[in-house]
């Protein structure tokens, strides 16, 4: 099973939670194994540092790859297959890619703290583990304001009220959700509006982010895959029957879009904040031309866009990869 070469560590939630026709990050690993790379993969609990190196108790993976079929993916029910387990410096891997979801909680930190000792100049890592603790994916498009939405960050009540009644309508998010969790339409004439509030700020105790409501959500939002600041790939994801969530976690069908040129107007002013940050693999959530996220701990959405457009995205980043790790910090 093993191969030589330096290995693509792959950090991901227990594969066997991992949809396999969904999942970006099986995407990824079964690219870089049409690449001929040794695919590893470990966990937040793998991570350790013994005399200054980080370190990953990890497991070589085989994967039998998904089919496109009807432009849908159709996967083996044993789609994977391990290999013994192995501690490997992470130093020696040619490539890291984090890729836990959120939330961003004690765990995913002490991890990103971990992954400050990999040497940067031998190890690409996909996303620098300082980026994934200040690159809020809910606010971070807050440093370019007029790209997006009217917005609060807040715990007053009275604040949330006023910019709801202002703007007619509002969405709040959490600071640290994902797949739409704990998001909510807010009214200024909801009867349940302060109650609303006050749970999702625990009473004026937590910030959260509040949003002007765009009505061209109801055309769908654009999952814009962005990689070293150039949009390659979309898809258009719609909401369920009775939802205004576009999040596929909560039903959302998906289309097949093409980068526009709003796209690219938003991600050339997003590219110089990425790449100070080395956030080399995004993705941002536009509606109705405007910003609202932007999405650097687990970025999803590439086996959508290479079903349905027709493009092979997955491949295209682990060439990125490729050319970087040769190019950059050299093969060794």
């Amino acid at each position: 099973m093993a191969r030589s070469g330096r290995p693509y560590v792959f950090i991901v939630d227990p594969l066997e939670t991992l949809v396999p026709q969904h999942d970006t990050s099986v995407a990824l690993m079964e690219a870089a194994q049409l690449a001929h790379h040794r695919v590893l993969v470990t966990e937040l609990r793998g991570l350790s540092i013994r005399e200054g190196r980080a370190v990953a108790r990890c497991t070589e993976v085989r994967l039998t790859p998904a089919v496109l079929t009807d432009r849908h993916w159709v996967s083996e029910s044993d789609w994977f297959n391990r290999g013994p387990v192995e501690d490997i410096i992470l130093d020696h891997a040619a490539a890291v890619f984090m890729r836990t979801d959120p939330p961003v909680d004690a765990n995913y930190l002490r991890a990103t703290y971990i992954l400050d000792y990999v040497d940067a100049r031998r190890t690409l890592m996909v996303n620098a583990p300082a980026a994934l603790r200040d690159a809020n994916e809910k606010m971070f498009s807050l440093r370019l304001p007029h790209l997006g939405p009217s917005t609060v960050v807040t715990a007053d009540t009275d604040d949330i009220v006023r910019s709801v009644r202002r703007w007619g309508a509002g969405v709040l998010k959490p600071t640290d959700g994902m797949g739409g969790r704990g998001v909510m339409m807010l009214r200024p004439a909801d009867p349940n509006l302060h109650s609303i509030i006050d749970s999702a700020t625990l009473s004026g105790g937590r910030q959260v982010i509040v949003q002007q409501y765009l009505p061209a959500v109801t055309e769908g939002d654009r999952r814009v895959i962005v990689l070293e600041g150039e949009p390659v790939g979309v898809i258009v994801r719609k909401a369920a029957r009775d939802e205004f969530r576009c999040n596929m976690a909560v039903g959302a069908s998906v289309h097949a879009g093409e980068v526009s040129s709003r796209d690219r107007e938003i991600c050339c002013e997003l590219k110089p904040l990425l790449a100070e940050r080395s956030i080399h693999f995004a993705g941002i959530d536009i509606i109705g031309g405007m910003l609202t996220e932007v999405n650097v701990t687990s970025p999803t959405g590439i086996r959508e866009i290479d079903a349905l457009c027709h493009t092979r995205v997955a491949e295209r980043v682990i060439s990125w990869a490729d050319a970087v790790i040769a190019t950059r910090i050299g093969v060794r």
